[in-house]
């Protein structure tokens, strides 16, 4: 599809799921109503980010420059990133209603470190006070938060969970697995922990397959050929966190806080997803994304 097919296609998946939202929930309890829409300001988002644009400012001058045709009704740039920062709830419902339906048999989880400020900073930050802290990554430390994420097969992510950087991935598989059951899992070698694995499979039918150290003794009941099978499926996981980094630009910290952040976060999250979900629809390689818009 081209670039304005895409942009209308965003723009009626995120209308037919605002007016239902809509129906539920009341945003607004007084006041005028924004120049743009709700649905129009989340179709910028979500096109601006796919395109690169991973700043509120840059995504505003883009569609003003390029498409005030579509968009007339540009309110000042302040208060489109307002609407931008308080719509990220309903971004988080969007995502959960695109994403809750699709393929839940194997499973995938990993995390990946959101930094907030470098390192020689941290000590003397007044930013995200409360909430962030150090942690480890491949042997330096970090200050911020680590991002977990759960993917299927399809490479579609169907949860994400920000939490603080100190805390270890295991805490936060059954978080990321509430609801799933009957299914396979795969993780690295850092969600190793038997007890864990033993009460997934005990109360949810859940088998967590994990990666084994080089110096650990083979224990899988799986043949070979299914584990180096199952290690090839967990590598999409390495792919979705590759293409949130460089085409989202997931880790370019420039909020101030953690309210600005989350919208930053779920709507490269949603993003991504869209893109996943309209590839499927057309019958395309999921994680081909970049080859989804044509010249």
């Amino acid at each position: 599809m081209n670039l304005i097919d895409f942009i209308v296609t965003v723009f009626v998946l995120v209308d037919d799921f605002y007016k239902d939202f809509s129906k539920h929930y009341r945003l607004r309890k007084s006041g005028f109503s924004p120049k743009l829409s709700d649905s129009e300001v989340i179709t910028m988002e979500i096109v601006g980010e796919y395109l690169g644009f991973y700043k509120d400012k840059d995504i505003y001058k883009y569609f003003k420059h390029h498409w005030s045709n579509l968009f007339p009704r540009m309110p000042h740039r302040t208060n489109f990133v307002r609407q931008c920062a308080n719509l990220w709830k309903v971004k988080e419902m969007f995502f959960e209603y695109i994403s809750y339906n699709q393929g839940k048999w194997i499973q995938i989880v990993d995390s990946m470190p959101i930094e907030v400020c470098k390192f020689v900073r941290a000590k003397n930050t007044k930013l995200f006070k409360g909430s962030a802290n150090y942690g480890k990554w491949f042997g330096n430390t970090f200050f911020g938060y680590r991002l977990h994420i759960k993917i299927n097969s399809f490479g579609m992510i169907r949860k994400y969970i920000l939490a603080p950087a100190s805390e270890h991935d295991i805490t936060y598989v059954e978080p990321l697995l509430e609801n799933d059951k009957d299914c396979w899992v795969i993780g690295d070698k850092g969600y190793r922990s038997q007890p864990l694995h033993d009460k997934l499979w005990q109360e949810n039918h859940i088998y967590f397959h994990t990666s084994l150290r080089r110096n650990d003794k083979k224990t899988s009941i799986l043949p070979k050929q299914t584990i180096r099978k199952l290690s090839g499926i967990r590598r999409l996981i390495e792919t979705v966190n590759g293409q949130l980094e460089e085409q989202f630009s997931i880790k370019k910290t420039t909020a101030r806080d953690l309210w600005h952040l989350m919208n930053r976060i779920i709507r490269k999250i949603l993003s991504h997803t869209i893109c996943v979900f309209l590839n499927l629809k057309l019958k395309r390689d999921p994680l081909n994304l970049k080859g989804l818009i044509s010249c």
